[in-house]
């Protein structure tokens, strides 16, 4: 069989594993909300409406930081992308991670940058950038969170571990070439974009995205009555998040990132309350992404027909 056949092979299999991780994903969340029926029912009775919206607007914090910096990338390239359109092409592109396939984020953004003006190539190498260093940031945040809250200390010394190798060897110019040999055939320029000191330096721009999510997501746990310190929840949330990430196929990460999210907690808090922190946090951030979406919309509009 060719490279050419078995790449399509390899992504329908993985696909195909990924959906079949979501879906023994979404039991054990059913599953415990069945088992603990009583506690989640309890734990949502004391929900506090107010406190939610605190946690939206953190989430939503979170979400326009990851979306300036993709609009920088574009603008560093030498683009015209003014904020407020950029942050709408940001906004609707992140509603394309609800749709089964795990590329349509990156679709729907770059896309959406190409209708822009922006010359495709750039447009996906930036997309592209984005969510790498977005996600690596996620992987730092595990790794801090899981040392500061000495919650699996070992995961995260073997994870700044493997981060240090990985970009150690990125650093090497005979490897790096050869990796960039494989990312040109999509983008020309795309060595500019990934030279190592700018990957980290991305890398730590988006952390504070994570310790917003985090925040969030203890402002949310707030409003249940439950008490997770905020290392423990970053170590948490950006694990459950990263997961949710990295199987494929699965319409953001629904299922795996909550029944993950509900292992991880349940080791702190009443099962039955982790799993409707789970649930709630997912609901927050979806209408994040909504609120998003039509709140930058309505700006970009706004913006052009004031110029108009």
């Amino acid at each position: 069989m060719s490279n050419s056949n078995r790449r399509p092979l390899l992504a329908k299999l993985a696909s195909f594993a990924g959906v079949l991780i979501g879906l023994a994903g979404v039991a054990f969340v059913v599953r415990t909300i069945l088992t603990k029926r009583e506690e989640v029912g309890d734990a949502f009775t004391e929900l506090n409406g107010v406190t939610l919206i605190a946690s939206l607007l953190l989430g939503l914090s979170a979400m326009t930081l990851i979306g300036y910096v993709w609009t920088r990338m574009l603008v560093t390239r030498g683009h015209h992308a003014p904020p407020r359109s950029a942050m709408a092409w940001y906004f609707a592109g992140q509603l394309g991670k609800y749709v089964p396939g795990g590329i349509w984020p990156i679709v729907g953004r770059a896309e959406l940058a190409t209708r822009g003006g922006v010359p495709r190539p750039d447009a996906y190498a930036a997309t592209g950038l984005s969510m790498v260093t977005t996600y690596l940031a996620a992987a730092l945040a595990i790794c801090i969170g899981s040392l500061l809250s000495w919650s699996y200390p070992l995961a995260g010394v073997l994870g700044l571990a493997g981060m240090g190798i990985g970009f150690a060897i990125f650093s090497n110019a005979g490897l790096r070439t050869k990796v960039l040999g494989m990312i040109n055939r999509v983008s020309p320029r795309a060595a500019a974009l990934t030279e190592p000191r700018r990957l980290l330096l991305l890398t730590m721009i988006h952390l504070p995205a994570w310790i917003l999510m985090s925040l969030s997501t203890s402002v949310t746990a707030s409003a249940f009555g439950a008490d997770i310190g905020i290392v423990h929840m970053l170590f948490i949330t950006s694990a459950s998040w990263l997961a949710g990430f990295v199987v494929v196929g699965v319409p953001g990460g629904i299922g795996v990132r909550e029944s993950v999210f509900t292992a991880l907690a349940g080791t702190a808090i009443n099962p039955g309350v982790a799993v409707s922190l789970a649930l709630a946090s997912r609901v927050v951030f979806i209408a994040v992404d909504l609120v998003g979406a039509l709140v930058a919309n309505i700006v970009a509009r706004t913006a052009s027909s004031t110029k108009a």
